[in-house]
């Protein structure tokens, strides 16, 4: 009986341990939340079916039976709220009716589920402590498996060791999984966070240098074997430095920011954009011949010429030099695609700033 327990107790922490793993790795935690409460909901149901599948039989007659149902069901609530509580106890309940039949017992126990997955999801949205949730939710499922329980034993003996094995085992591994799940939560939030801040600019939100030099070599190979174009800007604030000396580091920052959105909005969502200075700015284009690349860069330097920099006293205007470059059309290396764009900006610069030149 204790191999049989421990078996349907590690069923539980592996399925919960795999999906946590699944989560890190996917970033599933920024999806839409009601695609993300459907899918907890169908998830808790499967392990439900599965621990079902597994049921411990405490005594030789099989008259007590024991799984951690009631477990998945409180986890199903408290990290996936109302809907996903009732998604997992409709499951359960259909499958624990499906198995045995229509029968007395059955009927109570699928009645007791369904009843207990609704009461605990209406309890997920109550505004109250983490902790007043744990006592608030698993006093309902204690409630839940005693009348049960009342409902199916008239041995009084049966009644009561079947109501302290499933409230005293529920209770405490649902306190046990529900810290795990928390703590495992928090690190991977923390690891995210982490990845965010290596990868990214704090100030404008793009990609910092490092990962500019990571993401072109992994653009620039993915264009090359598939035979197709990658383009590059590189852009430079002109006379950015007066805007620090006249208004002050914080409103130069303002306008770092305001500038990061314009290039944003002016590229497609595959494309790469970059801080890669102090006003000095990076956009790969995959997939983007040499023409069109110039187009794009033409545009933006007259979007930014256009845009009002507004400051409390005054409207401060930018503009901007550009140098491009193309692959295959002007290297068929990465680096020099970088050198190349470089030249072409600083020929920019040379000619007079606020232009667009191409690599020679």
């Amino acid at each position: 009986m204790a191999l049989s327990l421990f078996q349907n107790f590690c069923i539980l922490v592996a399925i919960i341990s795999i999906i946590l793993e699944f989560v890190r790795s996917s970033k599933i935690q920024y999806n839409s939340p009601h695609i993300r409460r459907f899918v907890l909901g169908t998830l808790g149901g499967l392990i439900g079916i599965l621990l079902l599948m597994s049921t411990v039989p405490i005594n030789p007659q099989r008259t007590i039976i024991f799984d951690f149902r009631f477990v998945v069901m409180y986890l199903s609530a408290m990290y996936g709220g109302f809907t996903s509580s009732i998604i997992t106890s409709l499951i359960i309940a259909f499958y624990r009716l499906s198995v045995t039949g229509a029968d007395t017992i059955a009927l109570i126990v699928s009645t007791s589920i369904l009843i207990c997955g609704f009461l605990i999801g209406a309890l997920s949205h109550v505004k109250a402590s983490r902790e007043k949730k744990f006592l608030m939710m698993n006093s309902i499922v204690v409630l839940s498996i005693i009348i049960a329980s009342y409902l199916i034993f008239d041995d009084f003996i049966l009644f009561v060791l079947n109501s302290l094995l499933f409230t005293s085992t529920t209770v405490i591994t649902s306190y046990f999984i529900c810290r795990y799940i928390h703590y495992t939560m928090a690190n991977i939030r923390n690891y995210w966070q982490l990845k965010i801040d290596a990868t990214t600019d704090h100030l404008t939100e793009l990609a910092n240098a490092r990962e500019f030099e990571n993401r072109l070599e992994q653009l620039f190979e993915e264009c090359r074997q598939s035979d197709l174009p990658i383009s590059f800007l590189m852009l430079d604030l002109d006379h950015f430095k007066l805007i620090n000396d006249t208004y002050g580091h914080q409103k130069g920052d303002e306008v770092l920011s305001e500038l990061a959105q314009i290039l944003i909005k002016s590229c497609r969502s595959h494309d790469l954009v970059a801080r890669i200075g102090g006003e000095e700015f990076a956009i790969v284009l995959p997939h983007c011949p040499r023409e069109t690349a110039l187009k794009i860069a033409r545009r933006i330097r007259q979007q930014i010429e256009d845009h009002i920099f507004c400051d409390e006293s005054s409207e401060i205007r930018m503009t901007v030099s550009i140098g491009v470059s193309s692959a295959p059309y002007d290297t068929d290396e990465s680096d020099k695609l970088k050198r190349k764009a470089d030249q072409a900006l600083y020929r920019a610069k040379d000619n007079g700033r606020n232009s667009v030149m191409l690599a020679q």
